[in-house]
């Protein structure tokens, strides 16, 4: 917990300047991203104060940097602090960032490793959706004279479908002194540019400018190899269309290996591609028109010459008729006739129904993070208190966690005047929702002080939640929008979920109380399943809803003690919805959207 207020949940990434964390703002209740400057440097430097004074310098300037821009298509800084922790028996000030928390994908996701050549449609959907976008957030750097000296895909990180750009651990401000750069990491190869290379400090606009065309020749012919030559002008080798011919001259100009020879500044670079899709979009029309009058032209003339045909008929018709029937006139005037067209209500439909796949994470309202767990069949064998057999389950969002303490601290001070608080037993109309009081020595999670709950250690904020009846932990997901998941879909996320992967050495927490993110991911990103710590679950999802008829409810795992359960179908216990354990919390669930 920094300064009391940041909870670390989670390692995200490590750069060279930096190791970045999720983390959570108590007071605003909101996820955050959190950049501090690298153990790992620090000790590098610990040595070297000239060295070490140089990575603080830089780390401060990022972040006067990214606190002068105010736009979209850049990520938001929030506050700069500093904190002082021990190592070796030793205080060291560690500085840190809170910046805007994004997760999910980068800009390179939306790009194809084959490239979209020779797809005219998919080169301009994805100039127009992603790219036009970055070079704003870059245009919008450039005019307050910061320059990113490290853009690539892995640096725009995708809000939704909205492009931001991030990490400015190498940005350079005309407002800042320069700093000795001596130990620094200058870039990315494949995007910097010759004089990039060749001279840190003369990295400028149009530098950014090389990094942009080279992020726009990466998506037209896909990822660039790592054996391929650097720092080059980059030329499309396939120009099969005028379109791409156009394109090809436009990556041309902003890679230049001479930054005289490129676009000058981003706006040239952006009009540029403007221009090519609207030229494009006119040719497209032209030709249109010019089919469409070629075929009115054509159906003019041949309607002419049938009006004149039909016409000389039908006044030899009518001459006909005049000479020959003028006896039949009486019985034609009294005879009614009657010509019916009708359209027998019937009604065109064009419907084009784009089935689009669900997304793979959702964010809860209550911030936590949900990962779609793609439905399947599946086996149960052995001993199984439900049954044995084959099994089909409908794809699912799963929490990605536990409900931490903090969380649910934050539901029961939403609904604080609905409770009725009995000593340590907190009820909502009659039922039970939680025991508070110690769980084990010196662990006290929840408190309740002044007519509010509090999580009574910030260290522990991030621990799972536990002594929650089934009653409290319905509440909990029916509050934010979801339900609690049905026991054969949390066996179905155990079983086909695999085991963890590995990010390291680190090994499955198995003290209690841990933090839920220090438990690794399994193939469905889901993690703490099966783990010390048991989860109610229901067993009809039909009858999840706080209905009359109470569906029954289980304890799935928790109770064992075997430290390899891997692999194993955890015990399934049925309880009372009342009941509250020790070693029982819970996690939400929610249905994939049919719409």
């Amino acid at each position: 917990v920094l300064n009391g207020k940041w909870v670390i949940l989670e390692f995200i990434a490590r750069g060279g300047m930096g190791e970045v964390y999720r983390a959570h703002q108590l007071n605003l209740k909101r996820d955050v991203a959190i950049k501090i400057i690298s153990h790992e440097l620090l000790r590098e430097l610990e040595d070297d104060e000239e060295e070490f004074e140089s990575a603080l310098t830089r780390f401060r300037y990022e972040v006067r940097a990214m606190a002068q821009i105010r736009h979209p298509n850049v990520t938001q800084i929030y506050d700069y602090d500093s904190v002082t922790v021990e190592r070796n028996d030793e205080k060291v000030v560690v500085e840190y960032i809170v910046m805007e928390y994004i997760p999910g994908r980068t800009l390179r996701s939306t790009m194809s490793e084959d490239g979209f050549n020779p797809e005219e449609d998919l080169t301009k959907e994805w100039i127009q959706q992603y790219f036009l976008k970055v070079l704003e957030g870059v245009e919008a750097l450039h005019e307050e004279h910061i320059v990113h000296r490290d853009l690539k895909p892995e640096n725009v990180l995708l809000d939704g479908e909205t492009p931001k750009i991030a990490d400015f651990g190498l940005a350079r401000s005309s407002h800042l002194a320069p700093v000795t750069m001596s130990i620094e990491i200058r870039g990315t190869p494949p995007y910097m540019s010759p004089e990039h290379l060749f001279n840190f400090r003369e990295a400028d606009e149009q530098s950014d400018i090389y990094s942009l065309g080279k992020i726009l020749y990466e998506a037209v012919t896909g990822r660039i190899p790592q054996g391929k030559m650097p720092f080059r002008t980059a030329k499309l080798e396939r120009k099969e269309t005028p379109f791409f011919e156009k394109l090809d001259s436009i990556i041309q100009k902003a890679t230049n290996e001479r930054k005289d020879e490129r676009y000058k500044t981003v706006s040239e670079f952006r009009d540029a591609l403007l221009n090519l899709l609207e030229e494009d979009k006119l040719s497209e029309l032209g030709e249109s028109e010019d089919e469409a009058l070629k075929r009115e032209s054509f159906l003019s003339a041949k309607l002419f010459q049938a009006g004149i045909i039909v016409a000389l008929v039908f006044l030899s018709f009518l001459g006909y008729w005049a000479w020959h029937h003028l006896d039949e006139a009486r019985k034609l005037k009294s005879l009614n006739v009657t010509v019916s067209s009708q359209s027998g209500g019937l009604e065109k439909k064009s419907s084009a129904s784009v089935t689009t796949s669900p997304p793979r994470t959702l964010k809860g309202k209550d911030g936590a993070l949900l990962h779609l767990v793609k439905g399947g069949r599946f086996k149960l064998s052995g001993k199984f208190s439900s049954g044995v057999g084959e099994f089909q389950i409908e794809s699912f969002y799963l929490d990605e966690t536990q409900v931490t303490n903090h969380q649910f601290v934050d539901f029961l001070n939403e609904v604080v005047y609905e409770i009725e608080i009995d000593g340590f037993t907190m009820r909502k109309d009659g039922k039970i929702w939680l025991n508070i009081g110690e769980i084990l020595e010196g662990y006290e999670p929840i408190v309740f002080v002044d007519g509010k709950f509090q999580v009574n250690n910030p260290a522990h904020a991030s621990c799972p939640v536990v002594r929650v009846t089934a009653f409290g932990a319905r509440a909990y997901a029916e509050h934010y929008g979801r339900r609690l998941p049905t026991k054969l879909e949390l066996l179905y996320a155990i079983l086909k979920g695999g085991s963890p992967g590995r990010t390291g050495n680190s090994a499955e927490p198995e003290t209690f109380p841990s933090p839920v993110i220090l438990f690794e991911p399994n193939a469905f990103g889901i993690r703490g399943l099966h783990s010390t710590i048991g989860e109610w679950v229901v067993g009809d999802a039909r009858l999840v809803s706080s209905v009359a008829n109470e569906p029954a409810f289980f304890i799935v795992g928790g109770f064992e003690k075997d430290p390899d359960r891997r692999g194993k179908i955890p015990s399934i216990v049925k309880r009372q919805p009342w009941e509250a354990f020790e070693e029982v919390g819970f996690r939400c669930a929610m249905d994939v959207s049919r719409e």
